[in-house]
């Protein structure tokens, strides 16, 4: 076998591996109210891995968070949402307030024991930091409503925004759903004010 059948044959695999990733996915990627990682069967037309009726529904509504702009918001059946919010304080400052706000742990906050190698590795946990750049943190976070504590898989993506930040925030329930996903955003997004003045 020659070395282009080789390359052929590596890139080959390699897109049949992203197919059938793409075609496992249950967290879907959405720009503009459009599903980026959803995908159809290309001769029937017929959804492959999601249920169009599951497809969260997107609007614009206007959210005080801080020195926040236009908010986009989105919350579906099953618990999970999401929200953005443009605001004038700058990235660096906004990464420093949200780790002491919220739960979310750096690589500094673990120790080299098992048990801490075990946490890092959880799917909940995510660390990743580019000062003055981006900030992508994930963690599991508690949240209080109507006097009852839930636990959450908190997502942020901090970015730079001019001077200022943008916030992408996504939430998911951690156990079993007992919240109901609007009063879970309206909860955290007043902790964002707080945290973001």
């Amino acid at each position: 076998m020659d070395s282009r059948s080789k390359l052929l044959a590596v890139v080959g695999t390699g897109v049949v591996v992203a197919t059938l990733a793409g075609c496992t996915t249950t967290d879907h990627v959405y720009s503009q109210g459009r599903c980026l990682t959803c995908i159809n069967n290309p001769i029937t037309g017929e959804p492959v891995n999601y249920n169009p009726d599951e497809i969260p529904i997107f609007d614009e509504q206007d959210i005080t968070v801080g020195e926040a702009q236009q908010v986009t918001t989105s919350v579906t059946g099953d618990g999970r949402g999401s929200f953005r919010i443009a605001s004038g304080v700058d990235i660096d400052t906004a990464y420093a307030r949200l780790r002491s706000g919220f739960r979310f742990r750096a690589p500094v906050d673990f120790s080299d024991s098992m048990s801490d190698g075990f946490q890092q590795r959880d799917g909940a946990y995510h660390h990743e930091a580019n000062p003055g750049s981006f900030y992508r943190l994930s963690d599991y976070e508690r949240q209080v409503i109507n006097g009852v504590e839930h636990s959450i898989v908190l997502r942020a993506q901090i970015e730079r925004d001019g001077s200022g930040s943008r916030i992408n925030v996504e939430f998911s329930p951690s156990g079993t759903l007992t919240y109901n996903a609007d009063e879970m955003q309206d909860a955290l997004e007043q902790r964002f004010d707080a945290v973001l003045r």
